[in-house]
Parts: C-alpha cells; sequence; structure tokens
C-alpha cells in the first residue's frame, strides 16, 4: 500500500464540508484501494464498503425463510441416530442467547447419535459466541483455529473445554453444557453462496476434523477477524487477521465445500432437500 498516495486523493479538496455522499464515495474508494471486503462503515443504518455495491443473484430458496422473520435456532430427527441443526447467524453475544444455541442441540440425545447435519446455509454472520459454545461438543478437544497475521503466522489459539470458548488467554464466552457428544459421531456442515463472517469462522473450525465433510458450494469470502470501532452513532470495522483451521491452512478467501451440490434447497421439508438427503446418505455409511 501507498499510503501516502492514498492520504492525498482521499484528502483532496476536503478542505470544506463535504457532501454526504462526496462523503461516501472516498469511503467506499478507501475500502477498495486496500481491498477489505470484509470491513465497512456503518452509517445512518447502511453498510459503506467494498462489497456494498456488489450484487450477486441469491437463489430464491435461500432467500425465502427470511421473510418470515429472523431465522431461528433448530434442530430435529432426521431418523433415529440422525439429528439435524440449523446455526443462523446473530447480532447478540450475551449468556442467554449462547446457551439457547446449546440447549438446542441437547434436545437431540447428542450422545446417542450416530451422526448430525450442521446447516450454515442461513447463516450470513454476526457474533461467533453462540455458534461456537453452542456446539462446542461437536468441535472436539484442543485448538480448533488460530487467528493469523498477514504473513499467516499463527497469533492467538482457540479451543473450547467444558462450555468455555478461549481466544488466546481470554475466556470469551460460556455455556452449561447439556449434553455429551458420541466421540465417534460423524458430521455433514451445509454452507452456502450466503454463509458468512462468523458462519464461515464455524465452518473453518469443523475443518481437519476427522468424520467430518462438507456439503453445498462456496461460502461468501468474508472469512477475515475484525477490529470494531464505535465512532458515536456510526461504526467501523476493519480486517485485521485471518483464521486458519487446526491443521494449520489459512483462508484469505472463501470456504469451499468437499462434495457441491449447488440447487435443491428445501427447509420446509429437510428429507426432500438434496443436500440434507446427501448427507445423510453419507451418514449411514460405514
Amino acid at each position: 500500500m501507498n499510503w501516502t498516495a492514498l492520504e492525498a486523493k482521499i484528502f483532496h479538496g476536503a478542505d470544506s464540508l463535504l457532501s454526504t455522499e462526496n462523503f461516501l464515495q472516498r469511503v467506499r474508494q478507501i475500502f477498495t484501494t486496500i481491498g477489505d471486503s470484509h470491513g465497512a462503515l456503518y452509517f445512518r443504518g447502511k453498510r459503506i464498503g467494498l462489497q456494498d455495491s456488489v450484487s450477486f443473484t441469491v437463489r430464491p430458496a435461500l432467500k425465502e425463510p427470511f421473510k418470515r422473520g429472523p431465522v431461528e435456532v433448530k434442530a430435529e430427527l432426521l431418523e433415529q441416530g440422525y439429528g439435524y441443526i440449523l446455526l443462523p447467524g446473530t447480532g447478540r453475544n450475551d449468556k442467554r442467547t449462547c446457551q439457547q444455541y446449546q440447549d438446542r442441540l441437547c434436545e437431540l440425545d447428542l450422545e446417542n447419535l450416530k451422526g448430525i447435519v450442521v446447516d450454515l446455509r442461513l447463516n450470513e454472520g454476526g457474533s461467533i459466541y453462540p455458534l461456537f459454545t453452542g456446539v462446542n461438543q461437536l468441535l472436539g478437544a484442543g485448538r480448533i483455529v488460530y487467528s493469523c497475521d498477514l504473513n499467516g503466522s499463527p497469533q492467538d489459539k482457540w479451543f473450547v473445554e467444558n462450555g468455555r470458548l478461549h481466544l488466546g488467554n481470554r475466556i470469551v464466552a460460556s455455556v452449561k453444557n447439556g449434553c455429551k457428544a458420541n466421540r465417534n459421531i460423524k458430521i455433514v456442515v451445509l454452507i452456502s453462496q450466503i454463509t458468512a463472517s462468523a458462519g464461515e469462522m464455524l465452518a473453518i473450525a469443523f475443518k481437519g476434523r476427522s468424520n467430518t465433510l462438507f456439503f453445498g458450494e462456496k461460502t461468501l469470502g468474508r472469512t477475515t477477524l475484525n477490529a470494531e470501532f464505535n465512532l458515536q452513532e456510526h461504526y467501523l470495522a476493519l480486517a485485521t487477521h485471518f483464521l486458519s483451521d487446526r491443521n494449520g491452512h489459512v483462508y484469505d478467501d472463501a470456504v469451499s465445500p468437499d462434495i457441491t451440490i449447488t440447487e435443491g434447497d428445501n427447509f420446509n421439508d429437510l428429507l426432500r432437500d438434496a443436500k440434507v438427503k446427501a448427507a445423510l446418505e453419507w451418514l449411514k455409511k460405514d
């Protein structure tokens, strides 16, 4: 980055009061120049950043669930011994919300499950805390991800232990575990084109886990960790770190599936959902 040149371009002609549109154009220019697709300025209810004007076609099946309001965490048995949990994004990171995700998981009699589908297709991001603590029994012991600097060098180790999420030396969230997981449980993680941010981070946490497979399609590509700044009534997020999975692979873009399945989403009837059906078939294989 030539910061001197960028500063000169952004502040050129800015010695007088700028119009709102002129100001926002310069903010967009900053994010475009530095290539930060995850960070943004949240200004008067709008997200201003590199991707705020970039559009892509979202399949109707992924839009439909949001028409009825916020998507809620949901758990159900697909058949005896095989469960399903839908983990949407949430902006809430309080203890009650984290516990709600954990409680839904434990409704499935987790210890007696042979396999489970973890559905992140409708997770557009939010807080990582309910996601990581809510399904902590599925992630396994030890390091699950590392935060990394721009060169990919490991910084803080992330791991879950007894319902507590550790980021480096800090315990940042916790739940009261209500169940145990079958140690050999098989897992299929479903991802989609709108799986983003915190949803992608949880997906990365499952990467490298044994007996785990990913179905769906490439995620949105907001896998960086953001530093956050409150600017009175506005809010600024800047990407500062990458994540690596438990095997050390660094994700500087999207998360890819092991098996690509694009169409066939059916959230109203899971047994007619192409991805869930394929996942269940794999889970039942010896």
